[in-house]
């Protein structure tokens, strides 16, 4: 069993979905969680992720971020490594907007990456710094896609913000692997989230057919394997982008959307 004990571990966009998944799932192997995000802090206690980590007798807060503003996050990610160490960080607050690349307006595009890339950026290099400062190491996930791994119509903007993930996830994963940081990353494929709503009965069918398991991951499933990197299980892995898909991008034929999403 892994045991997160005495650890601090922040949770960007950690109210729904597989934020929530994760948030819980670090909180039940013993770590206080911290979540981070424009939501959580103001929902009332039946709502709310750490309200219900608490309810479990585990230890959660949550403070108001915006991540894809670098004042405000190297401020609030100051404020906590004041009060303790920074054991753990996962990145993943993200945005999704449909569209090719004609389609793709100004704003759509700058948003997509303000909050994916920007604010995993942003989000990663406060805590490095903090690691850093203390001397003890850590461990950081970022939440990129299949959709960073392979490209998929209609999603121009969003696949190039989860390929930048990719790629940036690498990259400080070597840079900061002699200090003991462990930088990795999990790529999920289809999971039972809003984002994947868009999809309608007949599109989903087709997916799901489509995957060797023959089905959708649930936010569990993801949470699990960042569980996993963010252990000492995965010390000796750095700069890695572990797809949890149940296979879907071993040769699988890419299915183009009918529904739009903004």
């Amino acid at each position: 069993m892994i045991d997160l004990s005495g650890k601090t571990a922040l949770v960007t966009g950690g109210s729904r979905g597989i934020g929530r998944a994760v948030s819980m799932r670090l909180a039940e192997a013993g770590a206080s969680v911290v979540i981070l995000d424009r939501s959580d802090w103001s929902l009332p206690e039946d709502r709310s992720c750490s309200a219900a980590i608490r309810a479990r007798g585990g230890r959660a807060e949550s403070r108001e971020l915006d991540v894809a503003d670098s004042a405000q996050v190297d401020a609030v990610i100051g404020a906590l490594a004041a009060e303790r160490p920074i054991d753990i960080l996962v990145n993943n607050a993200g945005v999704l907007h449909s569209g090719t690349t004609t389609e793709t307006t100004d704003e759509v595009w700058r948003h997509q990456f303000a909050v994916n890339v920007d604010g995993t950026f942003f989000c990663t290099r406060a805590v490095i710094r903090t690691m850093l400062a203390a001397d003890r190491g850590g461990k950081i996930v970022n939440i990129s896609s299949i959709s960073g791994l392979r490209a998929n119509p209609g999603f121009a903007a969003y696949c190039a913000s989860k390929a930048a993930i990719v790629n940036f996830t690498r990259q400080a994963g070597i840079d900061y692997a002699a200090q003991g940081i462990n930088v990795n990353g999990v790529a999920p494929g289809f999971v039972e989230t809003d984002m994947t709503s868009i999809y309608g009965p007949d599109i989903r069918a087709a997916l799901e057919g489509q995957t060797p398991n023959g089905r959708w991951a649930t936010p569990e499933q993801i949470a699990d394997s960042v569980l996993f990197l963010a252990s000492p299980l995965a010390d000796h892995i750095c700069g890695e982008v572990l797809a949890v898909d149940g296979g879907w991008l071993v040769g699988t034929p890419v299915v183009v959307p009918t529904a739009s999403v903004s």
